[in-house]
């Protein structure tokens, strides 16, 4: 029987649903570059005798530098991806690290993204997550029942910090659906196991439902 197995972590899952949602959350959609079981399949392996990718490409960058043309290793800097850009969930502001845009929604916003999350599963938090995002586009705030404001950021001042929230407010499996194209945020959220819940998986090509 064939393992539904992550190429990049190594872990294994009991199906390929699983790992394909693993895969997805956790940005594992490449090999292990620590692995040698590939290092077959790699043609430059086949350059020199007795010498594997890795040391053929220490070999052709030592001693190099960007005057003769060579890359260094700043020019290398962008093989793992830019950074991710992961954008408030009021506003369009945007940073690179999960701390930095939890503080500015505390601060700009009041909303403590932390305690709202707080001993929720994974999925879970990704309802709460894209439930704050829908309402928000239509100008409703996620956290009361006012809906058509004029300033949804003037609006959310006016309550304190927001640190807990009803489930009922967003237990909905329709939230499973990410209001935001690759949305980051989605990303960062840490896997939390609750006693009794059971594991729900999306495949990724049932289509989105109509609201």
């Amino acid at each position: 029987m064939v393992r539904a197995e992550c190429l990049y972590c190594d872990k294994t899952f009991r199906d390929y649903k699983t790992l394909r949602e693993h895969m997805r959350k956790k940005l594992h959609k490449k090999l292990n570059p620590s692995n040698t079981e590939f290092d077959k399949y790699y043609i430059v392996n086949y350059r020199e005798f007795g010498k594997s990718w890795k040391t053929l490409s220490k070999d052709d960058n030592d001693g190099s530098d960007s005057r003769n043309g060579s890359p260094t290793e700043e020019d290398w800097s962008d093989w793992e991806g830019s950074a991710p850009e992961i954008q408030c969930l009021v506003c369009s502001v945007v940073y690179s690290k999960f701390t930095a845009i939890k503080q500015h929604m505390r601060s700009q916003h009041r909303i403590d993204l932390d305690s709202l999350c707080n001993g929720m599963s994974y999925y879970k938090q990704v309802k709460l997550i894209n439930y704050i995002r829908y309402l928000i586009m239509d100008s409703d705030c996620p956290f009361c029942d006012q809906s058509s404001l004029p300033d949804i950021s003037k609006h959310l001042l006016t309550h304190m910090n927001i640190t807990s929230m009803s489930h009922e407010r967003f237990n909905d499996d329709r939230y499973l659906f990410p209001a935001l194209d690759n949305d980051f945020m989605l990303c960062c959220l840490k896997d939390v196991l609750v006693e009794g819940e059971d594991v729900l998986v999306i495949p990724e090509d049932i289509p989105q439902p109509h609201t």
